[in-house]
């Protein structure tokens, strides 16, 4: 990603991986939504006790490299997209050992705006896009 990204770090714990030692293809949708969730939390100043007003309503995950126990991993996730109520965004996961990163998945996931007070979707607040923008530099 050469634009600006939200990134998290996270180290693979044993639960994450399958009986090949490998980190579990579901668990990079985990990692994928701990990155978003992290990103619009901070982003929007929301604290974690308080629902985002957002559904995620589709995820997918391309799968490069295995990741295993202690692998040291960074998430990055960066807005693509602003529809007029929903939203794109994309994922890098990678293997940082040492000073050197590899990709070894990537993702992408699609949200809509949502008031659940009257359990509808909504447009995308200029607010939010403002923030994105502001973050990083562009989409």
């Amino acid at each position: 990603m050469e634009k600006q990204a939200f990134i998290i770090a996270l180290q693979v714990k044993y639960r994450d991986t399958d009986s090949m030692g490998h980190v579990s293809s579901p668990v990079y949708y985990e990692y994928i939504q701990h990155a978003y969730v992290k990103y619009m939390h901070t982003l929007l100043a929301i604290p974690y006790s308080e629902k985002l007003p957002q559904i995620m309503v589709k995820t997918s995950c391309e799968y490069i490299a295995p990741a295993i126990l202690g692998d040291n991993l960074e998430v990055s996730c960066r807005v693509i997209n602003f529809g007029s109520k929903s939203f794109e965004m994309h994922y890098e996961i990678h293997k940082n050992q040492h000073g050197d990163k590899t990709l070894i998945a990537q993702g992408a996931s699609t949200h809509v705006c949502f008031d659940y007070l009257i359990n509808k979707s909504v447009p995308v607040p200029d607010d939010m896009k403002q923030r994105v923008m502001n973050f990083q530099d562009s989409l």
